[in-house]
């Protein structure tokens, strides 16, 4: 179930998963879910899963996933957001975080992307995004969320509801600004279709109280032309299908090209009913 206000405006999840394993940034998630949770009545389950089988090593582990579970779990009673504490043992660490997902009845799962600038997307979050129930979001940073004050949100259609409801929650605490963007080809490109798209979107985005502005890129590789526009902005939002150029590559190379290329921080965000590329 998700939260909605008197007047219909999201107010954020009521159930997420957040999963924190060894190279996890727990500061900049545990900002990020303090943005995105219902402040009211949300809850935010703090994991920490391990593998079957390395039994030499699980004393360890449970003591060090036991620490970062704790250490969020305070943050997150600082910050007023009730979140509770949780460590499991399961034969994946992805099949893991998927059944505890769906005991959950999540609305979301967050996943940290990497903390190197060139990070991937690794096999277990790419597995997690294409079998969850629900939404996931993967979060690489490069600028601490609470700092964001211009927002990139590259378009190839029409922007779908579920992102915008998330920007808008970004928004909302940060003051950000949102700056939706579409790419042309710099001599095949339709100029006119592109500024139309861009018109119609601005519009669209008035509707979740966002005042947005729109800008035209031109050039290609699309990669490039992000990476180099990235450096003007604070965090970059993708999704994987959809409304993003990109959705015939979900977890290829094009995205990890576009995290390692971009200058600021990468939200990736696909919601439950989104298609992955072989739908």
């Amino acid at each position: 179930m998700i939260s909605k206000d008197k007047s219909g405006k999201w107010t954020g999840y009521n159930k997420m998963l957040l999963p924190l394993g060894h190279k996890a940034d727990i500061n900049n998630l545990t900002n990020l879910v303090s943005y995105l949770i219902e402040k009211k009545s949300g809850i935010v389950e703090l994991i920490h899963v391990m593998k079957e089988g390395n039994y030499s090593g699980i004393p360890r582990e449970w003591r060090e996933g036991g620490d970062r579970v704790t250490e969020s779990h305070h943050m997150m009673m600082r910050k007023g957001i009730h979140s509770r504490r949780k460590m499991t043992t399961n034969k994946s660490i992805a099949r893991g975080i998927l059944e505890e997902a769906y005991d959950l009845d999540a609305d979301a799962i967050l996943l940290g992307w990497g903390p190197k600038p060139k990070s991937k997307i690794s096999k277990m979050a790419s597995h997690i995004m294409n079998n969850s129930h629900c939404d996931v979001i993967i979060y690489k940073n490069r600028v601490d969320i609470k700092n964001t004050k211009k927002i990139l949100y590259p378009i190839a259609f029409e922007p779908d509801n579920s992102r915008l409801n998330l920007i808008s929650r970004i928004i909302q605490d940060t003051n950000a600004t949102l700056t939706i963007g579409h790419v042309i080809d710099k001599y095949k490109g339709d100029e006119n279709k592109g500024e139309h798209l861009l018109e119609d979107a601005v519009k669209k985005a008035e509707k979740f109280d966002i005042d947005a502005n729109k800008l035209l890129l031109k050039g290609s590789p699309v990669e490039d032309v992000i990476g180099e526009t990235s450096e003007d902005f604070d965090l970059l939002i993708i999704g994987p299908s959809g409304d993003w150029w990109l959705y015939q590559t979900l977890f290829g190379r094009k995205t990890d090209k576009i995290a390692s290329k971009t200058k600021c921080s990468v939200l990736l965000h696909k919601y439950k009913q989104e298609p992955d590329e072989e739908e």
